[in-house]
């Protein structure tokens, strides 16, 4: 396991930050939902979502992966009406919302569900939904994003203990990740899907503005869920070997793990089936399972 500097074995006061959201699994709600991840950066301002999808690799050649399903278009529903009923005149429908003017009617749905959550502070940034879009590309690939949205950092620092004769993760640091699990299994996934498809046109705008085919931003969605549950779940605690300043994992399956797997496994068992049963009920939303 190849851990990020929070986990290093010897602390420096000086180089501690605030940590940054990369995350796999819609809207910037569903990304939240589902794809949290925590890494400290040097950085205290996020870039724009371009310049940190180009930071993280994520180019517009996009590494191979599997195929991901096509999430269908919502169905329209019309109000029922009687033979006899007068129809009202109609009142024009407001413009369509444009890119440049969403981020406050995607603040206003997310913070129904993210207000008084760890994840309150990321609906403060802007293009929220360039932002989304670059979150699934790269969750999609395995990747791990760290300069999108800023989160309040986990408590504590990660500890490994010694376990008969072995280094294991010390249960203490999985514990510093249940409030975000927490809040991702109280969401709502049936209300996420419906918000994915009310913002579906304007993150097809925005996937294309990354430099990938409009058309393939739901694929890339649904590539980011498959990711989160293709994350192994362990029998029991993987062995750790210390190296200089790291840890990685002495089994070689589990180090050559995708940094967004790697990030589930460094949040717990339970944390990880609270995060993987919403990606499961959220991807079967979303298709209309």
């Amino acid at each position: 396991m190849q851990v990020e500097p929070e986990d290093r074995l010897s602390s420096d006061d000086r180089s501690q930050s605030l940590p940054w959201l990369p995350i796999a699994a819609g809207i910037l709600i569903v990304i939240l939902a589902i794809a949290w991840f925590f890494t400290p950066d040097e950085k205290q301002e996020p870039e724009s979502a371009a310049e940190t999808l180009q930071a993280a690799t994520v180019k517009a050649t996009r590494v191979q992966r599997p195929s991901a399903p096509d999430i269908p278009q919502a169905k329209a529903t019309a109000p029922a009406q009687t033979a006899t009923e007068e129809l009202p005149v109609a009142a024009p429908p407001p413009p369509p919302l444009s890119l440049d003017e969403s981020d406050p009617v995607v603040r206003e749905v997310g913070a129904a569900s993210l207000d008084n959550t760890v994840f309150t502070q990321a609906l403060l940034q802007e293009d929220l939904l360039e932002r989304s879009a670059a979150l699934f590309e790269a969750a999609g690939n395995g990747a791990v994003l760290r300069k999108v949205f800023p989160i309040p950092q986990p408590e504590g620092k990660f500890q490994a203990t010694r376990v008969d004769g072995q280094l294991l993760t010390d249960p203490q640091s999985y514990r510093r990740y249940d409030p975000y699990a927490a809040a991702i299994a109280s969401l709502d996934t049936a209300a996420l899907a419906a918000a994915f498809h009310r913002f579906r046109p304007l993150l097809e705008e925005a996937y294309a503005n990354l430099g990938f085919r409009a058309e393939d931003m739901d694929n890339a969605l649904i590539a980011a869920l498959d990711q989160v549950l293709a994350a192994p779940v362990l029998e029991k605690p993987a062995e750790l070997v210390a190296d200089v300043n790291t840890y990685t994992y002495r089994d070689q399956s589990l180090e050559d793990l995708t940094p967004l797997a790697k990030q589930l496994l460094r949040m717990g068992p339970r944390n990880q089936a609270l995060i993987q049963e919403q990606a499961k009920s959220l991807r079967a939303a979303l298709l209309q399972e």
